[in-house]
């Protein structure tokens, strides 16, 4: 018998560090994660962009950015780790067959990118093995680090939130 595992579906992820000024470190992560998911703008049916209040109008800058200029959907999320899964959540509320979402996030070391799509997820026995549980004040550093180590069901848990958590899967 095998089920189906529950959980978001990430096609990309990429992590960029360095002293690049403005939205160009959301804006290179973004390009990665695309790349790294095999999508184009026109994939895409969001980008969202999770920092700071001072970050307003980050999301408008990556979509423009990455040539997906006619996105409606776009917006910025306030809230650092715990923002950024909730706009994990925000953007599983997005998906549709065939559609992506794009997640950026700028911390002060660099940003990073994930890339959320209503792909199938694999199937396998029950009880194969336990999801990785991470808890991290940068998630997708958390998640790519899971991935590398090769897991391929990880749940992010928001630190200082109880019970804010989405499980993320990788195939």
């Amino acid at each position: 018998m095998t089920t189906r595992r529950p959980g978001l579906h990430v096609a990309g992820i990429a992590v960029t560090s360095g002293d690049w000024p403005g939205t160009l470190l959301p804006l290179r992560a973004a390009n990665a994660a695309l790349d790294d998911a095999g999508l184009g703008p026109s994939d895409l049916t969001a980008v969202i962009h999770v920092g700071d209040r001072a970050a307003v109008g980050i999301a408008t800058a990556v979509r423009d950015g990455i040539g997906a200029s006619s996105l409606v959907r776009t917006f910025d999320v306030d809230g650092g780790s715990a923002g950024f899964v909730s706009a994990l959540a925000v953007g599983a509320s997005l998906l549709a067959g065939g559609s992506a979402v794009l997640i950026t996030d700028a911390e002060q070391e660099g940003a990073a990118s994930v890339v959320l799509t209503a792909g199938e997820h694999s199937n396998r026995p029950p009880g194969a093995h336990d999801p990785l549980v991470v808890r991290s004040v940068s998630p997708v550093r958390a998640l790519l680090d899971s991935r590398t180590g090769g897991h391929d069901d990880v749940v992010l848990v928001a630190p200082g939130f109880d019970g804010a958590s989405v499980r993320c899967l990788f195939d």
